[in-house]
């Protein structure tokens, strides 16, 4: 029994560090994505990010991704593995996409 606990939980941990070890793509993802998949980046970077990338088409080199505001040295650094120009997913699971969408049209009603 216990040996059966111990994989089901191995199992566990595995499928949910994968979720998160995904490369997105950051010239196509959308806020949600970025959100989903970056360490260190809300909504409101997120939202940053893909401005920046409308602004100025796309991202040509991973490092460019800093002059985005709010993304520094140490968000890069904990994102280069997951971080793609051209590979990668681009949508965040469907689940987490509904939440932060209703958590954005909540806020936005609040602002009125």
């Amino acid at each position: 029994m216990k040996l059966s606990t111990f994989f089901l939980a191995a199992t566990l941990s595995l499928s949910s560090f994968s979720a998160f070890a995904e490369t997105i793509n950051i010239n196509q993802a959308n806020a949600s994505a970025l959100q989903h998949y970056l360490t260190g980046v809300g909504q409101s970077r997120a939202e940053g990010i893909v401005k920046y990338r409308k602004d100025h088409n796309t991202f040509k080199t991973l490092e460019e991704i800093m002059k985005v505001k709010g993304i520094g040295k140490a968000i890069f650094k904990k994102n280069i593995s997951k971080i793609s120009l051209s590979e990668g997913v681009t949508k965040a699971p469907t689940k987490i996409a509904n939440t932060v969408t209703k958590k954005k049209t909540k806020a936005s009603k609040a602002k009125k």
